[in-house]
C-alpha cells in the first residue's frame, strides 16, 4: 500500500455541511501503477457513506475498485533526544555563570555603599573643638561611590535581565525534552480519518495518475449577502454577491475552489421503489439484491484435493479427570473456540472471549487501546459458526454417555428475521404464522456449517426458508473471504474475515497509540453543532428559509481561504448583472419629505437570495437594507433614504355645500394642493402617491365619490411584487429639472345624503 498526498481542491457549501474534494497523485513504480493507495489527513467528522473516488486522469482502463475508510493518527516530529539534552545542559551553564556574576556583582555593590569617611577618635582630655580637615577628600571620596554604584547598578540590571532569560530559556528546553519522550508523545497525538482506495490492474504506465476524492462533513453554513454600489446621481451602479461562511470542520480551506448550494446535504436524492400490489395469493419477497444461491455439487470439486490430502492426526484425549460440569463447561468452549486456539493438553489455558469481526466501516472505531485478552469463563465465550469464521470442522457428536452438548445458540448477527411485507395487500388475507422451529435455525435448514456468503449457500438443494435473508455482513462483499480449503464447510464460500487478524491488527495498534476514538469523535461532533448556535449577521437569511422550493448553486468567481475558526468571513461571489433605476417617493399626506429608491431588476438566470445589502454613494457608506429574494426577471424596490434636496409641500381645502333637485343631499368637496421644487443638481423623477377615500360595498348606494379635477392627470399605482395593494391610492409621476418647480392639483368631491354625516367627520383631507 502507497501513501500518496493530497491537496484540498474544491468544496461545495450547503445549507449546513460541505462536499469536499481532494486531488491526489499516484506515481508510477518501475512502470506499474500501485494496487492500493491510502489518502491520510482527511478531517475527523468525514461522514463515512460519503466516500466517493474517481479516476481523472491514468492509463486507459484504470478504475476505482474499492474505496474503504480508516483512521490516521500522526505523531509530533520525532525528537533528538541527545540534541535536545545538550542544548539543556548549555541552558543551564550559562544560567549558572549569569548567576554567579550577578551574586558577584551584589557584593560589590553592597561593599562600596558601605564605603563613608571616617575621623580618628578624640582623646579624653582634648576640648571638644571642630577639628580641620579636607573637605576635598571628602567629596572626592563620595564621587568615587557615586560613580562606581551607578556602574554597578547598571551592570546588576543587565544580569538580572539576562537571568531571567536564561532561566526562561532553561524551561523551554527541558519541555521540548519531556515533550521528545515516548512517554508523553501520546498526548498529542491527532487523530484524523484515511481512506484506503483499491484501483484495477492496468498495464505499464509511465505517467502518473490523478484521483479525485469527495467526502462530506457537517459543521459549516453560509449565508448571502450583497453590495451595491452607485453613484451620488443614481445613474447605474453595480450589485455584487457576496457571501459570509463560517466552519468548524477541523480543515482550512486554502486557495480552494469555492461553491454555494441551497440544497440540504443530507437530502436522499434516490429513486423511490414502488411495490406492486397484487390480487391474489400472496408471493414471498423477492431476493435481496445482491444473493446468489452456490452452484449445485460444490463439494464435489474437491473431492480429488480430499483424497490428495494427507489425513490429520487426531487431537488426544485430555490425561486430567474432570468433573461432569468440567466436561460440559469445555465442550461449549471448544465449540466456542476456532480449532488450533485451544488445546485439549493444557486444561489451565485461559479461554478467551472472542471480539466481533470489525467490518472495514467500523474497523478504525476499535483503534483506541485495546486491552489484552483476559481470561474469562468458559461458559461466556460465544459460538461462531464454522461456515462464517475460521476454525476446523464441527465438532463431532458427544459419545454415549457423556456430558451432553451445550445447546446451540443462535446467530443474530449472521441471519436475521425479516418480515415479508408490512401489510397484506388486501384485508382478507393474513399472513401465516411462523413456526416455533424457525427460531431454532442457526442458518438456512438449520445447519449454519452447510451455509456460505454471497456466491456460496447451502451444500443441499434445501431452499431457504421465506422470511430470511444473509445479514449485511455476507453482502459486504469487499470485507469477504474465500474460506480455505481444509475447512470442509467453508471452502468454496465467501465468508466474513478471521476475527483473530482483526483483533491481532487492533491490538497492535493499541500498543503503540491510545486514542479515545468515541471521545474525539463526540467532541467534534459537539464542536461542529456549535456552528448552528452562531449568531447570523443582521438582516442575513438563511438559505432555505429565502428558497423553500427550488435549489440553486452559486459558483465563487476566484479561489478562495476560509479557516476553520468559527468565525464569520465574507467572500465576493460573482458580480450580478441587473437593472437599475433610480425614483424618488413621496407621500405627502403622511411625510413632506421625498424618499430616495432604487429599483431593482434580476436580469441573471438564476433567482437572488434574500439577505442584507451594504450601499455606498460615491466613496461614502450610506447604509444597509434588506433585500427580499429576486427571481429571474423580478423587480423590487430598495429605499435609500431621505433626499433633502427635494422640498415637498402639501395645502388642502374643504368646502361642505347642499346638493340635489330638493337639496336632500350634502357635496363635501376636497381640494388637495402639493408643491415639489428639485434643489439636486440633476434631472429626477419623483413619484407622489394620494389616496382617494374608498367607499365600503355595503353604503354605495348613500355615498359616492367623483375625481372632478386633477392636474396633471393621476392613476393607479403599479404594484410590485411583494407590496401589499392599498385601497384608493393614486400616483402622480412627474420629472423635474434642476431647479424647477411644479404644483399638482386634485378635487374630489363626496356625495352622502343631508340626513347624515360620515364617521370620523366629513373632512377626508
Amino acid at each position: 500500500m502507497v501513501v500518496v498526498p493530497s491537496t484540498l481542491d474544491a468544496v461545495t457549501v450547503h445549507a449546513e455541511g460541505a462536499l469536499c474534494t481532494r486531488l491526489a497523485s499516484v506515481p508510477s513504480d518501475n512502470g506499474r501503477l500501485p494496487r492500493q493507495v491510502r489518502i491520510e489527513g482527511l478531517p475527523l467528522g468525514l461522514r463515512t457513506g460519503s466516500l466517493r473516488a474517481a479516476v481523472l486522469k491514468g492509463p486507459h482502463g484504470l478504475q476505482v475498485r474499492d474505496i474503504r475508510p480508516a483512521y490516521d493518527v500522526r505523531l509530533p516530529p520525532e525528537t533528538d533526544v541527545p540534541a535536545a539534552q545538550r542544548a539543556l545542559e548549555e541552558a543551564q551553564e550559562k544560567l549558572t555563570v549569569i548567576s554567579s556574576e550577578l551574586v558577584r556583582v551584589r557584593q560589590e555593590v553592597a561593599t562600596l555603599q558601605k564605603l563613608k569617611p571616617s575621623f580618628p577618635p578624640r582623646k579624653k582630655d582634648e576640648p571638644h573643638e571642630p577639628r580641620e580637615s579636607s573637605l576635598t577628600a571628602i567629596l572626592s571620596l563620595a564621587g568615587f561611590v557615586d560613580t562606581e554604584l551607578a556602574a554597578l547598578n547598571a551592570r546588576q540590571l543587565e544580569l538580572e535581565r539576562q537571568q531571567r532569560d536564561a532561566a526562561e530559556e532553561v524551561e523551554l528546553r527541558r519541555r521540548r525534552l519531556e515533550e521528545g519522550s515516548s512517554a508523553v508523545r501520546g498526548q498529542r497525538a491527532q487523530l484524523y480519518r484515511a481512506a484506503v482506495i483499491t484501483l484495477s490492474e492496468v498495464g505499464p504506465a509511465e505517467e502518473a495518475a490523478q484521483l479525485a476524492l469527495e467526502y462530506a462533513v457537517h459543521g459549516a453554513r453560509w449565508v448571502p449577502g450583497y453590495d451595491l454600489r452607485m453613484p451620488r446621481t443614481l445613474d447605474g451602479g453595480t450589485l455584487r454577491m457576496r457571501a459570509s461562511i463560517i466552519q468548524l470542520t477541523g480543515e482550512d480551506w486554502s486557495n480552494v475552489r469555492l461553491a454555494l448550494s441551497t440544497a440540504q446535504l443530507e437530502r436522499r436524492a434516490d429513486v423511490p421503489e414502488l411495490k406492486a400490489l397484487r390480487i391474489g395469493r400472496r408471493q414471498p419477497p423477492p431476493a435481496r439484491s445482491g444473493w446468489r444461491e452456490p452452484p449445485p455439487g460444490l463439494e464435489e470439486l474437491f473431492a480429488g484435493y480430499d483424497t490428495a490430502r494427507p489425513q490429520s492426526p487426531p487431537r488426544p484425549e485430555p490425561k486430567l479427570e474432570r468433573s461432569r460440569a468440567r466436561e460440559f463447561a469445555i465442550a461449549s468452549a471448544e465449540e466456542a473456540i476456532p480449532q488450533g486456539a485451544i488445546s485439549r493438553d493444557e486444561p489451565s489455558a485461559p479461554t478467551v472471549q472472542p471480539m466481533a469481526p470489525p467490518s472495514p466501516m467500523r474497523a478504525s472505531q476499535s483503534l483506541p487501546s485495546v486491552p489484552a485478552p483476559a481470561a474469562a469463563a468458559p461458559m461466556s465465550v460465544s459460538r461462531p459458526t464454522g461456515a462464517f469464521r475460521a476454525g476446523g470442522p464441527p465438532p463431532p457428536p458427544p459419545a454415549p454417555g457423556a456430558a451432553p452438548a451445550a445447546p446451540k445458540m443462535k446467530s443474530a448477527n449472521l441471519m436475521k428475521r425479516r418480515a415479508v411485507a408490512e401489510e397484506p395487500p388486501m384485508e382478507m388475507m393474513k399472513e401465516e404464522e411462523p413456526s416455533e422451529d424457525l427460531d431454532a435455525l442457526d442458518g438456512y435448514g438449520g445447519d449454519m456449517d452447510a451455509l456460505g456468503g454471497g456466491g456460496g449457500g447451502l451444500a443441499d438443494t434445501r431452499s431457504r426458508p421465506t422470511g430470511l435473508e444473509p445479514a449485511v455482513d455476507l453482502l459486504d462483499y469487499g470485507n469477504l473471504e474465500l474460506g480455505a480449503t481444509e475447512h470442509p464447510g467453508q471452502r468454496g464460500r465467501l465468508q466474513p474475515q478471521s476475527e483473530d487478524k482483526s483483533r491481532e491488527l487492533l491490538m497492535l495498534m493499541g500498543v503503540h497509540v491510545r486514542v479515545d476514538v468515541f471521545a474525539l469523535v463526540a467532541q467534534y461532533e459537539r464542536t461542529a453543532a456549535s456552528v448552528q448556535n452562531v449568531t447570523l449577521p443582521t438582516w442575513s437569511v438563511p438559505p432555505r428559509q429565502s428558497t423553500p422550493h427550488f435549489d440553486y448553486r452559486f459558483d465563487v468567481e476566484t479561489r478562495v481561504d476560509v479557516p476553520s475558526d468559527g468565525v464569520w468571513h465574507t467572500v465576493p461571489v460573482f458580480s450580478a448583472p441587473v437593472g437599475l433605476s433610480a425614483e424618488y417617493v413621496c407621500v405627502p399626506s403622511m411625510e413632506s419629505r421625498a424618499f430616495r429608491t432604487v429599483k431593482v431588476e434580476n436580469r441573471t438566470p438564476h433567482a437572488l437570495l434574500s439577505g442584507p445589502v451594504d450601499i455606498t454613494l460615491g466613496d461614502e457608506f450610506l447604509m444597509t437594507s434588506p433585500l427580499p429574494t429576486l427571481a429571474p426577471g423580478a423587480t423590487q424596490r430598495l429605499g435609500l433614504g431621505v433626499e433633502e434636496s427635494i422640498k415637498v409641500s402639501r395645502n388642502t381645502r374643504f368646502d361642505e355645500a347642499s346638493g340635489g333637485v330638493f337639496g336632500g343631499s350634502n357635496v363635501l368637496t376636497h381640494h388637495v394642493c402639493v408643491e415639489l421644487a428639485n434643489r439636486t443638481p440633476q434631472r429626477v423623477t419623483v413619484e407622489v402617491l394620494e389616496r382617494v377615500p374608498a367607499v365600503p360595498s355595503s353604503v354605495e348606494k348613500d355615498i359616492k365619490v367623483d375625481e372632478t379635477e386633477v392636474k396633471p392627470a393621476w392613476s393607479k399605482r403599479p404594484l410590485l411584487p411583494g407590496e401589499t395593494p392599498v385601497e384608493g391610492e393614486r400616483a402622480w409621476k412627474v420629472t423635474l429639472q434642476p431647479g424647477e418647480a411644479q404644483t399638482l392639483n386634485a378635487t374630489w368631491a363626496v356625495r352622502i345624503p343631508s340626513s347624515k354625516m360620515l364617521v370620523g367627520g366629513n373632512r377626508r383631507t
